[in-house]
């Protein structure tokens, strides 16, 4: 029988104790609710919120690196993943080129193809919580 947590003062009781060793109170035999087990940190399953913030995460911070798609990468969308990393790695290389050339017309394209930049930003990281955006 699993630990479980008393009822009456929340302290952990071993699931051969017949009362609870804080408050002395009798603690059924019974298999205990949900409410009541004790579940290790360590083992306890990956939920569906840290699985979403690791994917908004990887899919944002690198991205502003031109490194688009890590999110699919992680959730093992290859195809997906690879498309939106190559295409990140011309977006930024282009980014850098354009800004670094100097001259006007080189800036206003840089001002274009930032604002590409940050749209595909934005595609990718609303597809890698979606996960149904583009299907390969």
């Amino acid at each position: 029988m699993a630990d479980r947590r008393c009822p009456y003062c929340g302290e952990r009781v071993p699931g051969f104790s017949l009362t609870c060793p804080k408050c002395y109170r009798q603690i059924s035999r019974e298999e205990p609710k949900d409410q009541y087990r004790i579940i290790d940190d360590d083992k306890a399953p990956a939920t569906k919120l840290t699985r979403h913030r690791t994917v908004l995460l990887l899919s944002t911070i690198p991205a502003v690196f031109g490194l688009f798609g890590l999110g699919q990468l992680y959730q093992r969308d290859w195809r997906k993943g690879i498309m939106f990393l190559a295409i990140g790695i011309l977006l930024m290389t282009s980014l850098v080129f354009l800004f670094t050339s100097g001259g006007a017309m080189g800036i206003v394209l840089g001002i274009g193809v930032l604002i590409l930049f940050i749209g595909m930003l934005a595609l990718q990281a609303f597809d890698s919580i979606v996960r149904s955006l583009f299907t390969f």
